[in-house]
């Protein structure tokens, strides 16, 4: 197999970068939010374009980030789940709202992805894409554990979450914001605990990262496109935001910043000018090679 994309540059001190387990909440993705006015809370349109096979684990992951499933803990995120006739493929950005896709996008190595728009510093657009082309019938990750586990995980960093651990073969934390070779926590090799939802953890650092008012809203609600930009009630929201997809190959996602434990890129950073930057969060499948990312 080899991943499309132009080569990438060796990264240097990629394991420095690694993720360690944390004992507490602080796994928030760069510092990436959504700008809201409300102090503790985020309200956002969760638009999907997925096909039947994906209904009940993206369904279920935008319900579990909506409404926390571990008593005593945080709830920050309102989301409104719409159906989207969003192009599947392209998967492009909708100003001030997150789409989730799911579509075969070949065998570029990656399971998931999510991209996030930042405008001045805050999120302002954000995609999900989740690979068919490794769910197929008969294939490892064609079950509802991994469905649930990717599209959890995925979904939250449009929130701006990380992972809490990075290594495959440690002991399941819980939740899906970790990797893990057995989602289930049933085969014995990655310990007991359930890694297809949030846990606490993930609950307790939405409440950090959104434990603050900004001065405006970035998730554009009811917003309509205008020849100006986006416009809500009569302001221009983010003129020039780009409507670009991320795209499927490194190549298209710019320069890697950061690398998984088994030192595979998996952060990528691409500057579209006047303030605007997309990140990339990549979630490899199982079987892909470092060496094979190019």
């Amino acid at each position: 197999m080899r991943v499309q994309g132009v080569r990438l540059a060796a990264i240097a001190a990629a394991s420095a970068l690694a993720l360690a387990v944390p004992a507490s909440a602080n796994h928030s993705w760069g510092g990436y939010h959504w700008a809201s006015t409300t102090a503790g809370s985020l309200t956002l349109d969760v638009l999907t374009s997925n096909t039947a096979y994906w209904d009940s684990a993206i369904a279920g992951s935008v319900s579990d980030w909506n409404s926390p499933v571990v008593g005593g803990a945080p709830d920050v995120l309102t989301l409104r789940r719409t159906a989207s006739s969003a192009d599947r493929k392209r998967c492009s950005p909708i100003a001030g709202k997150a789409l989730v896709c799911n579509y075969a996008y070949g065998k570029r190595g990656w399971l998931g992805i999510a991209s996030i728009w930042l405008s001045n510093g805050h999120i302002s657009q954000a995609t999900t894409k989740l690979n068919d082309s490794y769910y197929q019938p008969g294939s490892r990750y064609d079950t509802p554990a991994w469905r649930n586990m990717v599209a959890c995980q995925e979904v939250g960093h449009d929130f701006g979450l990380d992972h809490q651990d990075e290594t495959f073969t440690n002991t399941n934390l819980g939740t899906c914001m970790d990797y893990t070779n057995d989602p289930t926590g049933t085969a014995g090799t990655n310990g007991t605990k359930n890694n297809e939802r949030p846990n606490f953890h993930d609950y307790e650092e939405l409440g950090i990262i959104y434990n603050h008012a900004d001065s405006f809203n970035s998730a554009v609600l009811g917003a309509a496109a205008t020849n100006f930009g986006v416009r809500e009630v009569g302001k221009a929201v983010a003129p020039g935001l780009s409507s670009a997809p991320a795209g499927d190959s490194p190549g298209d996602w710019g320069r890697a910043i950061r690398s998984d434990a088994a030192g595979r890129p998996n952060v990528f950073v691409k500057d579209l000018g006047a303030g605007q930057k997309v990140i990339t969060h990549v979630f490899w499948a199982l079987e892909t090679k470092r060496s094979e990312i190019q």
